[in-house]
This record gives C-alpha cells, structure tokens and sequence, in this order.
C-alpha cells in the first residue's frame, strides 16, 4: 500500500514538474540597448519603444514591415511613458539611439 502511494505520488510530482500544457509559439519580442528598449508583440501587432536613460539622446526604433518601414520615437525622452503604436506584419526591428554622429543601432531583431 505505501509502495502504491509511493508511485502515485511520484508520478503527480513528475507532472507537476514537466507540465502537462502543449508549447505555443512565442509571439512577443525585445531589444535592447542599454536600459532602452523596444518591443513587439508578433500576434497583436503592439509596438513599443522607450527611452530610459536620463543622457539627453532620443531614442527610436525601426519596423521593417513585409512592404515599406516605419519609425516609432518615445518622444517625451527618458520621461515616463513610451511610443507605442499598431504596426502589422513586421519581419524584423531595431532600437536605435540618436547621439552624436551616426545613430547607434542594434542589429536587426527578427519577427517569425
């Protein structure tokens, strides 16, 4: 009887520790530079980008879209609050910082 119990016992753990939900696909996408960042979100089509460094550089971010491209800018700097906007069908995206000189960007982020 303790044997049974036993047993059962660990194949509710084993469950409990493996999941028993099917894997989705990931739908939500960051990147970074420093503390600035912007995001997208595959499924909704959210976009985001936000400055959070208080060092007088705007910052932006790039959407290639399957035709064409689109800027977003957080446009009130590293005060709080974000650009953000409805952007469909990106296949990739960049955060970009405008300092002095050519702009620093990160590589492209792909959307799947």
């Amino acid at each position: 009887m303790i044997r049974k119990m036993m047993l059962v016992g660990g194949a509710m753990i084993s469950a409990l520790v493996l999941g028993t939900s099917t894997a989705e696909a990931a739908t939500g996408y960051l990147i970074s530079q420093g503390k600035d960042y912007a995001q997208y979100d595959s499924e909704t089509g959210f976009a985001e980008v936000c400055d959070e460094e208080q060092d007088g550089n705007g910052v932006y971010a790039q959407y290639k879209q399957k035709i064409g491209m689109l800027t977003l800018r957080d446009s009130n700097g590293s005060k709080i609050g974000c650009g953000h906007a409805t952007i469909p069908d990106v296949t990739s995206f960049r955060v970009c910082e405008d300092d002095a000189g050519a702009d620093s960007c990160t590589t492209w982020r792909l959307v799947r």
